[in-house]
């Protein structure tokens, strides 16, 4: 018959295996969206900006670190938790800060349950190879799904875009310089209009799959033609489109509904 002692250390074992490879799939998270969007310029970022980048290499470096010394990993990703919460506490309200914070908890408290609560009284016991191969398994899926968000442009299992009512219409702002910006898009997904006297001939398409809706990746939608290019949201009764090639550099503005 399994003992209470037995069966919390054989919980613990389980769970250490389940937090690593829940920390490996952050830490993939995060190196994907920095392989995506591009390393930050360090050397122009202010001192708080360059601490916020450290706790966030802290993150995965605890996660990573468990894996050898679960409790070291632990408190390296507490303590980089707690750096980002005196830097900024915007950061306690974002899960996805919390969600490393988390699995650097369980790391302690299986390291503790491991190694220094009554350990030696506990018969040998290894993780069941299921618990492994399933881990191994949804890692090497969260890989194929990660590389898919960032490299194909749009992702495969992109659904194709029937613009909502609320996105259908006539759009219009104003560039920094004062130029004015006026876009009509379709139901069929065309975009026309011009941004000052240069003509827009282009189409708007969904721009992530169900993956990307899920981690929040890219913008949800894209223009992409002639006179017009870049990513674009739609909060609040407000198109926000992120890059607007012209012939001066590129910019971001927001278009009322006209």
């Amino acid at each position: 018959m399994t003992t209470f002692t037995e069966a919390t250390w054989r919980a613990a074992a389980v769970t250490r295996w389940i937090a690593r490879v829940a920390g490996t799939l952050v830490t993939l998270f995060f190196l994907a969206f920095l392989v995506g969007e591009g390393p930050p310029p360090l050397w122009r970022l202010s001192l708080q900006q360059n601490l916020q980048f450290l706790g966030m290499c802290g993150l995965c470096t605890g996660l990573i670190t468990a894996w050898k010394w679960e409790g070291l990993g632990g408190v390296i990703t507490m303590a980089s938790y707690g750096l980002l919460l005196t830097i900024d506490r915007h950061f306690n309200a974002t899960w996805l800060f919390a969600v490393p914070a988390v699995i650097g908890l369980i790391h302690i408290l299986c390291w503790l349950r491991l190694h220094l609560v009554g350990s030696r009284a506990v018969s040998p016991w290894n993780t069941p190879r299921l618990v492994l191969e399933i881990g191994g398994a949804l890692t090497g899926v969260f890989i194929l799904l990660s590389a898919n968000e960032i490299f194909l442009n749009p992702p495969l299992m992109t659904p194709t875009l029937h613009p909502p009512s609320n996105l259908v219409g006539f759009w219009r702002g104003h560039l920094p310089s004062g130029i004015t910006v006026e876009v009509q898009i379709s139901e069929n997904a065309a975009v026309r209009g011009q941004i000052g006297q240069k003509l827009i001939d282009a189409r708007i398409f969904n721009n992530r799959s169900w993956f990307g809706d899920l981690m929040n990746w890219r913008e949800p939608y894209m223009i992409r033609g002639t006179g017009l290019e870049g990513g674009v949201s739609l909060q609040g009764g407000k198109l926000s489109i992120g890059v607007i090639e012209t012939e001066q550099n590129p910019f971001r503005i927001t278009l009322q509904q006209q």
